[in-house]
């Protein structure tokens, strides 16, 4: 097992930091070869018309596209990197595989909003894993700013454990015809947390939304109450997202599993890529 102390990218205030408020941010810590990699595979990943690409509401604009890493061998070795999955140990305290990545895009003026959320009420509920011990880390392949949609969080929200949710039964408008698991992954949330619920955390621990150039790094954990409003700007928002979960802490549903892109079932231990 690779020992988090053997693999330090953020440090000690780092892990601090991420623990006391549920994210941190890493400015420009991707190096220069591997964000250029990413950028140039972005649109052949969009490209790739099957059920890995969800699409915005106006059905013509991609909104993500799933399980990259599985597909992309650049992506998949970004995804080894120590600046990722080194500090998922860090993180973590244990050896990690890659439950999902994704693709998120917020194009130049149509990029629609993602409502308050927490992450982990849908890979408990859907796929089953039993502790939130995952972390998600986003890749920022544009620069993040205050017009194009970034991340919102409420800072310290992960520590309220799973928040109470209205559960949206159905397909939300516009994607009807879709298989029922693309319900967790539009605009619509499924699992939507209270609005009072939303208020008195903010009231108490105020709004941060995170911003950097490309190739920052933000980690940050499944619990953290979190949301981004459409892009309303002329500068669009990529980011490489990948979640990694401890070993120990597997997908268990085996009756109604998503598909693979979604909720990965091969556990086998992200081997770190050393400088």
């Amino acid at each position: 097992m690779q020992a988090a102390d053997q693999l330090s990218v953020l440090g000690a205030d780092a892990v601090t930091t991420y623990r006391r408020d549920g994210y941190f941010l890493a400015p420009g810590l991707l190096p220069a070869d591997d964000l250029a990699g990413l950028r140039a595979a972005v649109s052949g990943i969009l490209a790739d018309d099957s059920p890995r690409r969800i699409m915005e509401r106006d059905g013509t604009t991609v909104r993500s596209v799933y399980g990259p890493h599985q597909t992309d061998p650049g992506v998949a070795r970004v995804c080894e990197r120590r600046e990722l999955a080194g500090a998922a140990v860090e993180l973590l305290g244990e050896s990690v595989y890659i439950h999902q990545s994704k693709i998120n895009v917020k194009a130049a003026f149509v990029g629609d909003q993602w409502e308050w959320h927490q992450d982990y009420i849908y890979w408990l509920e859907d796929d089953g894993i039993r502790e939130p011990h995952l972390v998600n880390v986003a890749v920022f392949l544009d620069e993040v700013n205050e017009f194009n949609g970034p991340l919102t969080f409420v800072p310290g929200s992960h520590d309220e454990g799973v928040l109470a949710a209205t559960d949206k039964d159905g397909l939300p408008l516009g994607y009807e015809d879709a298989p029922e698991w693309v319900s967790t992954l539009t605009a619509d949330e499924k699992h939507r947390v209270r609005h009072e619920v939303i208020a008195e955390l903010a009231g108490n621990s105020g709004l941060v939304s995170p911003k950097g150039p490309a190739g920052s790094v933000l980690f940050f954990h499944p619990n953290i109450l979190h949301a981004s409003s459409p892009n309303i700007s002329p500068f669009g928002r990529t980011t490489l997202i990948v979640v990694y979960n401890r070993i120990s802490n597997p997908a268990t549903n085996t009756t109604n599993p998503r598909p693979e892109f979604l909720a990965a079932r091969d556990v086998t231990p992200v081997v770190i890529s050393q400088p």
